[in-house]
């Protein structure tokens, strides 16, 4: 019975478009990269990808505390930017995918897609205009907020703090 079950599991499985749908690899991959190392994805992440089956991973940039607010939109550049070396180091093995289209192509090909998202606003500062050079970068996805506020609104606090009016969503600037 258990035979079954496991083949049954694995039909499925195989009959569908697998997505992680949030992986925290890049800021590993910027620093790695730092230090001067290349194709870190195609040898340390892409393996354990393809034998698990995922199609897909959504690739979140994150910026730690200590780089926010000042250096938030510098970091996640530098995490876009090492994805995109990545790629190029590793375009048989991977694509950024800007559409379903490229999701597609890339399972089709027998290629893995990142699919590029922030997590949180936090490069974004106060301007709104950034998010057509992230969109051209090939950034498809944001959560506007994280565990800290930020200029899009409210996170989740871990800790009383004094920031004056709490919850919601805040104006951003158009420039």
């Amino acid at each position: 019975m258990a035979d079954a079950t496991v083949e049954q599991a694995r039909r499925f499985h195989d009959g569908v478009h697998v997505l992680d749908g949030h992986f925290d690899l890049l800021m590993d991959v910027e620093i790695q990269r730092g230090y001067g190392r290349t194709k870190l994805i195609e040898t340390e992440y892409l393996p354990r990808f393809q034998q698990g089956g995922v199609h897909s991973v959504v690739a979140a940039v994150f910026v730690e505390d200590a780089f926010v607010p000042e250096m938030a939109l510098r970091k996640a550049l530098n995490q876009v930017s090492a994805l995109h070396a990545e790629a190029a180091e590793s375009g048989d093995q991977f694509v950024i995918a800007k559409n379903v289209h490229d999701l597609l192509a890339a399972r089709q090909e027998g290629k893995v897609s990142f699919i590029l998202s922030l997590e949180g606003a936090e490069p974004l500062y106060n301007d709104l205009g950034l998010l057509r050079i992230f969109y051209e970068l090939g950034v498809r996805m944001m959560g506007l907020t994280w565990s800290r506020r930020n200029y899009a609104g409210d996170g989740s606090f871990f800790a009383p703090v004094r920031e004056g009016k709490k919850g919601g969503f805040i104006q951003f600037h158009l420039q």
